[in-house]
């Protein structure tokens, strides 16, 4: 059965339920079999969102805060979703391990290994492997990949892992499927790493006015067949027909879809911050679809 209390921490049960474990089935022993199931549920059923940044009122980050966060129907970012997962895996018996990653919006902008740490990457290791774990990286992995240069396939999407020994040893390079265009790649060494070491990255990405995501609204859902996300108030999928795209035109219309497709709850968040913080993204997003109707004009004259 679902770990009791008298082995484990009083969290994990819940947590296993709140992915869709049955209270009679037994875990067992760390498997792959059982890794992968873990991670696929956790993509499925925990929204990547950075909700509570855009109301200005950043979460903690912390192991036991993310996990209150999970339990309560919220998701997080990847400081949040990695570091929660990585606790339920190591209570789980899994050798998991924390790095400092970085998201590259080009190659060119990419950085050196003692500037990472905008991301938090995972591994674990399992039957003598080593593999990828990643249920904070928004639209990529539904299934951990294993930690080898090449291409990986998952349902409609490519990704490719890549060494990076020119740069340093144990460096490697994750690129997203080109078509979502989301991101490009994101660099991670295999130095281990703590939870704490993210702190300062936390402070300044859930406050700057620089940072992406307190410029933008992001929610994200993987599964098996493709990726639903929204930026500020565009609802898309992306799957193997291509991407679809709706604008959501009231606050109550993104605040249904926020709980119904990415299985939130926002119950606490009253009508006027729902209000206040879609009025904050539209404004927000008529301003870049503005530059971009002006960019192509001067391209075009």
């Amino acid at each position: 059965m679902i770990p009791e209390t008298s082995s484990h921490p009083a969290w994990v049960a819940p947590y296993l339920t709140k992915l869709g474990f049955d209270a009679a089935e037994s875990l067992g022993a760390p498997t792959l079999e059982t890794l992968h199931r873990l991670h696929r549920a956790h993509v499925e059923r925990i929204a990547f969102e950075n909700i509570d940044i855009q109301l200005e009122r950043p979460q903690g980050i912390s192991p036991e805060e993310s996990i209150t966060r999970i339990l309560a129907g919220r998701g997080g970012y990847c400081f949040n979703l990695n570091n929660a997962f990585a606790s339920l895996l190591t209570a789980l018996g899994y050798d998991v391990t924390l790095h400092r990653g970085q998201i590259n919006g080009s190659v060119e902008r990419a950085k050196t290994p003692d500037e990472y740490g905008t991301h938090m990457a995972l591994t674990v290791v399992i039957d003598g492997e080593r593999w990828s774990i990643d249920v904070g990286l928004a639209n990529s992995h539904h299934e951990p990949i294993p930690l080898r240069e090449g291409v990986h396939v998952q349902g409609p999407f490519t990704f490719r892992l890549q060494a990076l020994p020119e740069i340093g040893p144990d460096v490697w390079r994750f690129f997203t499927d080109p078509v979502q265009k989301t991101f490009h790649s994101m660099d991670f060494t295999l130095a281990p790493a703590v939870w704490e070491d993210f702190s300062e990255y936390h402070a300044d990405l859930s406050a700057s006015p620089q940072s992406p995501f307190v410029q933008t609204c992001e929610l994200f859902r993987r599964d098996a067949l493709g990726t639903d996300f929204i930026l500020n108030d565009e609802l898309h999928r992306d799957d193997a027909s291509g991407r679809t795209t709706r604008i959501l035109t009231s606050a109550e219309e993104w605040f249904k879809v926020a709980e119904d497709v990415f299985r939130l709850n926002l119950s606490a968040i009253g009508d006027e911050d729902r209000a206040a913080m879609f009025d904050r993204m539209q404004r927000a997003e008529e301003a870049w679809r503005a530059s971009q109707r002006a960019a192509a004009q001067a391209k075009s004259s």
